[in-house]
């Protein structure tokens, strides 16, 4: 397969010379052209390069979605650096331990993540330089300084093949894993959302998701771009303004997590608003009940196309078509130019219609984790990048996920690893024991559940535990349910066995089927 662009930056200079005065991106009262896009990047990279970064060091980006944070992201992107954008919901020590395990040299961040980086910046070696947005002192660089720099940049040479983005993703052993994006797999999975999605540059596409998440970064952030589309960029979503905007700017198409939908349905404000421009919602990032999807479609009278993708993957993975059949339920078929197989335990594909792990190959797959070679190998063996996720697929080559083989949670399109959560608990002083489990709710799909064992002569309040994991752990990953227990179950080899665990607590009536 050719792609229309050699790299990233080829893209963005690509379309401004195209595009011109065509609004790229409208942000509340700002819009910014294509060709102001290419510039102010260039100014960023020009900026970067002043401060001695190079082809292949990591710069890091903690900021929430603006025009800035483009800039920042392809102004990194065209030097050859390797963009590295941080979860903004992390905690101190979550992005310390990020910015020292990427060796990242540089960060961006905004003025409303300062505390965080004034708290780490002893304990970050590699880092030898901050550039904050919106600054209130002269302690750090300021981002709105670099917009005086030149906004012609030097050629680099930037092949298909090399890193341009280094995302975090949580892993069921341990730390969070640095998922190593080339510009291929970049431009390839926008290449393949946007011949999905049938985007062409008269289509309006809302992004709501933080750029930090390769949805929102991919999906609705660079494949719209690739296309010449205008993105209507918000700072987070709002259910209150969402039907404003969408009549407002004529939006055709947006992405969501199956909260996103929730939330929609149960918020008054539809009635009487144009949304005929509307062709069709994307829902990714968690599985959405059969019957809310239904509700929804009926509600609002347009489609909601379900997907499945990872940051493995780049984003996107399969979806249902736009045009053909669509199966509710379903997380569809392959996207276009890759292979997906389900494979057994021994890596043989299983039969149509048994179940099997959902194993990927396509140049949207990631170059690898980076400085784990044994990770890489285990998860890319044979060839495929093998996922974890367990389906099953009908006579028609759709799949339906069934369950996951990694006992990840998924909390409002948020990934949850047990693993990692269970390492921070166990660190309180009063637990002995921990198993971090999911429980199902109405609005986020699942929430988090700790079932705690506390030392011996040991008493611990629900509401002064969680009060403590605020305080250690993003908040979106803290706990809505605490049980304190007297033992878990576990096997013969002192295994907890999660699986008893839930059917114990099922059995209790603390969580529901």
């Amino acid at each position: 397969m050719k792609l229309a662009f050699a790299n990233i930056r080829e893209m963005v200079e690509t379309q401004a010379r195209r595009y011109g005065d065509r609004i790229a991106i409208r942000y509340y009262e700002r819009d910014i052209t294509y060709r102001e896009l290419d510039e102010r990047s260039n100014r960023v990279a020009n900026g970067l390069l002043k401060l001695g970064v190079r082809k292949g060091d990591r710069v890091c980006i903690l900021m929430d979605n603006s025009p800035e944070f483009y800039e920042a992201y392809f102004g990194i992107i065209k030097i050859g650096a390797i963009a590295g954008p941080v979860n903004c919901w992390w905690q101190t020590g979550e992005i310390q331990y990020l910015l020292n395990d990427s060796g990242a040299v540089v960060l961006f961040c905004d003025h409303a993540y300062r505390g965080h980086v004034d708290k780490i910046l002893d304990g970050t070696p590699a880092l030898k330089h901050v550039i904050e947005r919106e600054a209130t002192d002269d302690r750090f660089l300021k981002f709105e300084d670099l917009q005086a720099l030149a906004a012609e940049l030097a050629p680099v040479e930037i092949a298909l093949d090399d890193v341009a983005m280094i995302v975090y993703t949580s892993g069921t052993t341990g730390n969070p894993k640095g998922v190593l994006l080339t510009h291929g797999n970049i431009l390839t999975n926008s290449w393949q959302a946007s011949l999905l999605a049938n985007i062409d540059e008269n289509d309006v596409i809302m992004c709501f998701l933080p750029l930090f998440h390769v949805n929102g970064l991919v999906i609705t952030g660079t494949s719209p771009l690739s296309k010449g589309s205008q993105i209507i960029l918000r700072r987070n979503f709002s259910a209150s303004e969402f039907w404003e905007c969408v009549a407002k700017y004529r939006v055709s198409i947006f992405s969501g997590v199956p909260t996103v939908y929730q939330i929609l349905l149960n918020t008054p404000g539809f009635e009487g608003v144009d949304v005929s421009s509307l062709r069709y919602g994307v829902c990714g990032a968690a599985p959405m009940p059969v019957e809310a999807i239904r509700k929804f479609e009926e509600t609002f009278n347009m489609i909601i196309i379900e997907g499945y993708g990872l940051t493995e993957g780049t984003a996107g993975a399969t979806a249902n078509p736009i045009d053909g059949v669509r199966k509710i339920g379903s997380i569809g078929i392959p996207f276009a130019e890759s292979e997906i197989r389900l494979l057994d335990e021994q890596d043989r594909e299983v039969p149509q219609g048994e179940v099997g792990e959902i194993c990927v190959k396509g140049d949207h797959v990631m170059k690898g984790y980076f400085n784990k070679p044994e990770e890489t190998a285990q998860t890319l063996r044979g060839g495929w990048l093998h996922t974890g996720d367990m389906a099953y697929k009908d006579e028609e080559g759709y799949l339906f996920i069934v369950d996951r083989k990694k006992e990840m949670i998924i909390r409002g399109g948020e990934n949850i690893y047990p693993k990692e959560l269970e390492g921070i608990i166990y660190r309180h002083p009063q637990v002995m024991e921990v198993a971090v489990v999911g429980a199902p709710d109405p609005i986020y799909g699942e929430e988090v559940m700790a079932c705690l064992v506390l030392h011996p002569g040991q008493a611990l309040t629900d509401e002064a535990f969680k009060e403590w994991c605020r305080a250690n752990m993003a908040s979106y990953k803290v706990p809505k349910y605490v049980d304190i227990r007297t033992a878990l179950p576990k096997n013969i080899l002192g295994k907890i066995l999660k699986k008893e665990l839930k059917s114990a607590l099922k059995a209790e009536g603390k969580i529901t089927a």
